[in-house]
């Protein structure tokens, strides 16, 4: 699949250079798209593997008879209709469970702690052993359909608690979302990590002084505020400009919150 021309996820997709279904996408290094990007089924959701053995476009069905750019296949990836398509609309928000979502987390987290340490961070050491703040891994439709989790360091821990009350987070505040990705077909894997750094007054006023930093699945640090790439971050503080009455703070689902 990943070298038919015919399909609109292909990552050498000629009709587009810019294609935002193609995973190493440098248009847009979040997008939603590319979730099903080394996705496996070392930690698959049960219930989702089940249901898609039977399902004539999984990407194990090895006897395929459905011709992949045949125009009127209903498994044709380039359909905008098609329920199968990597890119179509549901695509990036598969419906689990919390306690599905948290079983796999669990399972991919040594992973998880492994790819993120080969971003070199210094400032999210350990962070798993920071407080955590949701009572269950979430659906985040806006960090493209993944599943997260919100960690803050010590600074920002009994601040950040407070939620919708949050007027201004201490300097040196670290926030850290991590997380996995996971397809109609239950194969997961695991997700960017997002971080938030309170910086001194001045920093970025516009952004509230918070630096933004994107760790991609394979460990590569995409982009920093004011730093290497921070094109590629800039999505981060356009979206977090909503919750400037809370410090540019954006919270996850209020009946998940744990208080701080």
């Amino acid at each position: 699949a990943g070298a038919n021309p015919c399909n609109p996820c292909a990552a050498k997709n000629a009709c587009n250079p810019c294609n935002p279904c193609a995973a190493a996408n440098p248009c847009n290094p979040c997008n939603p798209c590319a979730a099903s990007a080394g996705l496996s089924d070392k930690c698959a959701v049960p219930r989702l593997a089940s249901a898609a053995a039977c399902n004539p476009c999984a990407a194990k069905k090895t006897a395929n008879p459905c011709n992949p750019c045949a125009a009127k296949n209903p498994c044709n990836p380039c359909a905008a209709s098609n329920p199968c398509n990597p890119c179509g609309a549901g695509a990036a928000s598969v419906e689990i469970t919390g306690r599905e979502a948290d079983t796999a987390y669990n399972c991919l987290k040594a992973d998880i702690v492994a790819t993120y340490s080969k971003g070199g961070m210094a400032q999210i050491k350990n962070y798993t052993n920071w407080k955590i703040f949701n009572s269950a891994s979430y659906l985040a439709e806006t960090h493209g359909g993944r599943y997260l989790n919100n960690y803050a360091n010590a600074v920002a821990a009994s601040t950040y608690g407070q939620y919708d009350k949050v007027e201004k987070m201490p300097v040196g505040s670290v926030l850290v979302k991590d997380g996995i990705a996971v397809n109609a077909t239950g194969q997961t894997g695991v997700s960017p990590l997002f971080v938030m750094e309170k910086m001194k007054a001045g920093f970025e006023p516009s952004a509230g002084d918070w630096r933004y930093t994107m760790i991609m699945p394979n460990g590569t640090v995409v982009g920093t505020t004011k730093g290497k790439g921070s094109a590629s971050v800039k999505f981060c503080a356009a979206c977090h400009a909503a919750g400037a009455d809370n410090d540019f703070l954006l919270f996850l689902p209020e009946e998940l919150r744990i208080q701080g």
